[in-house]
């Protein structure tokens, strides 16, 4: 990988514990998917670079420090210091399991508090791949809508998703940095 990159970008990867947040970024990172994850500890920490179509012919070079952070609730208190300094991030839910679904708001809340200010976000509806969704498309959109984000659905398992949403993020944030915006 080229250490020569036109934009460096922290991204943090949000959302309940077991939600698929550390199989997105392997599977972004790595290319691959397990299923024996163990739960992530405080967080974990993955550098890939991006690029992203400029106009014309020219395309950026944009690498991504993405900060997988621990979900579950004993590791809350550690979280907010994994959130400062981030320019973007994902907020996680599992399709299957409606309980990820109705605390995405708590999430936006500890992220704003611990950050003081709004950071674009893309709300990633995960798990596609399994049979017994609860969550439907169209709450997942209303929700996105409503919060001013992409949605955009996934499956780590079988990596339907897994660049566009990285690549879409990536291009929200380039965007903003042209545009002066911080």
């Amino acid at each position: 990988m080229s250490s020569s990159y036109d934009y460096l970008f922290k991204v943090v990867v949000l959302g309940e514990g077991a939600v698929g947040k550390t199989a997105i970024v392997t599977r972004f990172s790595h290319g691959f998917f397990r299923t024996d994850y163990k739960t992530t500890i405080g967080s974990q920490f993955a550098v890939k670079n991006i690029n992203i179509p400029e106009e014309g012919y020219n395309e950026l070079v944009v690498k991504l420090q993405i900060w997988d952070v621990a979900g579950q609730s004993r590791f809350q208190i550690l979280r907010p210091m994994y959130y400062r300094g981030s320019n973007g991030g994902l907020l996680v839910y599992d399709v299957s399991r409606r309980r990820t679904f109705m605390l995405l708001e708590e999430w936006l809340e500890e992220l704003h508090k611990a950050i003081q200010k709004e950071i674009p976000l893309v709300l990633v509806a995960n798990k596609t791949d399994l049979p017994d969704i609860v969550v439907e498309p169209s709450e997942g959109r209303e929700f996105a809508d409503a919060h001013g984000m992409p949605y955009i659905e996934s499956s780590a398992k079988t990596g339907e998703g897994i660049v566009d949403i990285f690549a879409q993020l990536g291009e929200i944030l380039v965007d903003r940095r042209q545009k002066g915006e911080r």
